[in-house]
């Protein structure tokens, strides 16, 4: 079982974590099944570290496991390489499946949302009763607090964010040139994928489809919202058993 305790780097138990299933804005679960030892190559593909930086783990997940799986059927990862068979890359498509996007949205959101933050807290009495120096210094420092583990927004940020980006990533890192968007269907994203691609080929709009699900979204957010519906587990994964009491969320790519 690849079940395990939620790891810190994920989100902090402690902070968001409580068995009450009625205490607001708190998640009753606090299990999953996480990606462990991932390690991400972007020379690989080619980007820059600046921007790798800038890429959702999401798509990260999504390169790599691309790369293994032509591997795997013996065709050429990178058309500049003469390991594997050439394909006509032309003729590939890319249709993958996902829901939610990826993580790192709601960390820029809550970048941006530091000016919500620092209104309301100047607008607290015991604000006001410091003095214009103090005052200063704990603004100061706390949006330093704030920032500190949050991402920069730059030009890389939405293209490293967006669903739709995940399959047009794969097009652009493997020189592919064929239709490629992501399909969401909820749970059914990644069957949904494989259907549209087998249609495509029996419809001849393509040779060749590189084509499954990825999915990263097990941060704070996700897990709360799925809480407040009653959709999670707090304890197993029992599928179609008598003792099943909601789903176990769990990240990674086909």
């Amino acid at each position: 079982s690849s079940i395990t305790e939620v790891p810190p780097s994920k989100w902090r138990k402690e902070l968001y974590w409580d068995p009450d299933q009625s205490v607001p804005d708190k998640s009753y679960s606090a299990i999953g099944g996480f990606l462990t030892d991932f390690e991400f190559h972007p020379k690989r593909f080619r980007i820059p570290p600046k921007v790798a930086g800038q890429i959702d783990l999401v798509q990260q997940v999504t390169l790599e496991a691309v790369a293994d799986a032509l591997a795997d059927a013996d065709l050429q990862v990178d058309s500049r390489d003469k390991k594997g068979r050439p394909f006509d890359r032309e003729r590939c498509a890319v249709i993958l499946g996902n829901a939610l996007g990826g993580e790192v949205k709601d960390l820029y959101a809550l970048r941006v949302g530091w000016a919500e933050v620092a209104d309301k807290v100047t607008g607290t009495a015991a604000y006001k009763a410091l003095s214009k120096a103090d005052q200063e210094a704990f603004l100061a420092d706390l949006e330093a607090n704030w920032k500190a583990d949050l991402p920069t927004i730059d030009e890389d940020s939405m293209p490293g964010e967006l669903s739709n980006v995940i399959a047009g990533r794969i097009t652009n890192a493997f020189d592919l040139r064929g239709a490629n968007f992501t399909v969401d269907a909820a749970c059914a994203s990644s069957m949904a994928a494989i259907q549209s691609a087998v249609k495509g080929l029996q419809d001849g709009d393509y040779d060749i489809a590189i084509t499954g699900g990825s999915d990263v979204s097990m941060n704070i957010a996700t897990y709360v919202k799925f809480c407040k519906i009653g959709a999670l587990s707090p304890d197993h994964s029992v599928p179609f058993d008598q003792r099943a009491n909601g789903f176990v969320m769990g990240e990674g790519a086909g």
